[in-house]
């Protein structure tokens, strides 16, 4: 992770994946097109590369281009090969063909036509649903057209089930479930330094940390990811929720241009982090009112409910203070010479949770040579590794008390304050507007005139003829239209 680039704003080619999302369930949104929709570009381009990623349940072809692509709507030939142009395109080997045979995509075949473009075929797999993307240019990414490819929805169901059943036989039996959360991946790399690529650095701690809790009988460790494709941020927590994890540990690795800044950082919740996320929460649950309306359900109106979020917020922030707070005390002892900068507050999406405490942890800086020499240290690694079990197992095993986070309860106290004096002045204002308006009187605006004139006329104050019409202090009047004059 890269200091100030704030996990709850992804750099740009993640909104484009998250976008991905959005636009199959809502059909499409400005700037994503679908290939049936894509522009044209008069100067042609070039296929710079072709990617594959897979995870259990998606998969992705993504083409490179030089330059925006004219791309033809899709075709479907009689054995139900799916295939589209790109048109006025180069493709330097001529034809090239992909055998994946993997669930999601059986064949992919590029080839380069004698008219100029280049045509792409793939068959996907029994029931895989397909959808096709054009997406532009941005700061990470060049122009490309993405191939989205989606597993049938039983077979999710049938692992989810399958997955649903072997954790509640580790619950029977009182084993305790701690998912390991290995940041970034696919498309995304994450921060890079020292040698190591954040992306498969994380991954390999993430197992490492789960062989170490998967030898105590008394846990059980599971990956969100165990390969190299990308999550969503909200996914990885939904994941750990529907899992019913006992606790949620992220595990990442830091950046900063600063060489001489190092240590491991564990975070936490940050008030300001939760508050939005109980704002988003409490809509979520107008809306789901709104849906049922009129069917006789009846639901808590949105002050209690905010109430209740918030009161959950803070009882599973104090938890997870209490986390990161036993996790960094073993992180900081684990290799001598890897400090710590202490456990930290951020908002980052990953740690939203109402279910279970949840960590964010830094392991150290990659760009500190001394921080990037000992994480490509294998016994440095065990240690830390070792740290982070035995920091969760501290807190589990401890049974922390309830507890509410005390400056998150005066955060949100403040905030809501400065929200009731904000409305309070938003009213005072609708009423004395109200009240200028009752005694004003119409004007027609004449050629020449102008508000600095129309007020000196008047002979009335220009903030009160502004705020009354409700105009810009630049405001240019037209002619014919009707304006407000305050009273005296």
């Amino acid at each position: 992770m890269t200091r100030n680039r704030h996990r709850d704003s992804p750099i740009l080619w993640q909104l484009a994946i998250k976008l991905l999302f959005i636009s199959l369930l809502f059909g499409g949104i400005p700037g994503l097109a679908p290939v049936e929709a894509a522009l044209a570009s008069d100067q042609g381009c070039r296929i710079t590369d072709i990617r594959f990623w897979q995870s259990p349940e998606e998969a992705q072809i993504v083409i490179d281009l030089s330059a925006p692509p004219q791309v033809t709507p899709l075709g479907t030939l009689t054995d139900g090969t799916v295939f589209f142009d790109i048109e006025k395109c180069v493709f330097r080997p001529g034809r090239q063909r992909y055998p994946l045979n993997n669930p999601f995509i059986q064949t992919l075949n590029v080839q380069a036509r004698s008219d100029g473009s280049v045509r792409v075929y793939f068959r996907t797999g029994p029931g895989v649903t397909q959808r096709t993307f054009v997406l532009p240019r941005n700061e990470a990414k060049p122009d490309r057209v993405v191939i989205f490819l989606t597993e049938p929805a039983q077979n999710q169901l049938a692992r989810r089930q399958q997955e649903q059943l072997e954790i509640n036989r580790l619950k029977a039996g009182n084993v305790k479930i701690v998912v390991l959360d290995a940041g970034h991946g696919g498309e995304d790399p994450g921060t890079r330094g020292g040698g190591i690529i954040e992306k498969d650095y994380v991954l390999a701690m993430a197992r490492l940390i789960k062989n170490v809790f998967d030898r105590d009988p008394r846990y059980r460790a599971i990956l969100t990811r165990n390969g190299d494709y990308i999550i969503p941020l909200e996914r990885r927590r939904q994941m750990a929720e529907q899992l019913g994890a006992d606790v949620f540990v992220s595990i990442h690795v830091n950046y900063n241009r600063a060489r001489h800044i190092q240590g491991i950082e564990v975070y936490y919740e940050s008030p300001k982090g939760a508050v939005g996320e109980a704002d988003r929460l409490v809509a979520e649950l107008e809306n789901q009112q709104d849906l049922v309306g009129g069917v006789g359900q009846t639901a808590a109106p949105p002050v209690a409910a905010k109430q209740d979020i918030v009161k959950k917020q803070a009882e599973i922030m104090y938890r997870s203070g209490q986390l990161a707070g036993r996790v960094e005390a073993r992180l900081a002892q684990a290799v001598p010479g890897l400090g710590s900068r202490g456990v930290r507050r951020a908002g980052f999406k990953v740690l939203h949770s109402l279910a279970m405490p949840s960590i964010l942890v830094e392991l150290g800086y990659v760009s500190n040579p001394v921080d990037a020499s000992f994480l490509r240290n294998p016994s440095a690694q065990l240690r830390l590794a070792q740290a982070v079990y035995q920091g969760v197992v501290d807190f589990l095993e401890s049974q922390v008390q309830p507890g509410l986070d005390a400056s998150y309860v005066e955060y949100v106290s403040q905030v809501e304050a400065a929200r009731r004096a904000q409305e309070e002045r938003a009213r005072q204002a609708r009423l004395r507007r109200q009240a200028m308006l009752a005694r004003s009187q119409p004007y027609t605006v004449q050629k020449g005139d102008t508000i600095p004139k129309i007020v000196n006329r008047f002979k009335v104050g220009k903030s009160q003829f502004l705020e009354l019409n409700q105009f810009s202090p630049n405001r240019k009047l037209k002619v014919g239209e009707v304006v407000r004059i305050p009273g005296k």
